[in-house]
């Protein structure tokens, strides 16, 4: 068995993906945290995080203010759960900075 592990920056350089899983011969057996994190006031945050933790395959959009939003994820095949978390990601990362800033610096 094999762990993957990198963090690659997105957009500005003060946001970056954190992903983290465990292989055997090439197929996805655990998938620890893919994760959005952003630097928000002098601190790398988490935004947004998928995982396994609590016996199932998840997403979290944390707050700043409130507990994170938890939504369980039907998964078939975890590479393909892998893959669809880092485009999310990729895709939507500028809308859950925006989210959480405005929770934490208050709405203006």
């Amino acid at each position: 068995m094999g762990e993957k592990f990198w963090i690659q920056k997105i957009g500005t350089g003060l946001d970056r993906l954190r992903v983290h899983f465990k292989t055997d011969h090439g197929q996805v057996k655990s998938i620890f945290v893919i994760q959005y994190e952003a630097y928000i006031n002098g601190k790398w945050r988490a935004i947004v995080r998928f995982d396994e933790a609590h016996g199932f395959f998840h997403k979290d959009v944390i707050s700043p203010i409130e507990k994170p939003q938890k939504t369980a994820i039907l998964v078939h095949d975890k590479k393909f759960a892998l893959t669809e978390a880092i485009d999310d990601i990729k895709k939507y990362w500028r809308f859950y900075r925006k989210i959480y800033e405005e929770k934490y610096y208050g709405k203006k």
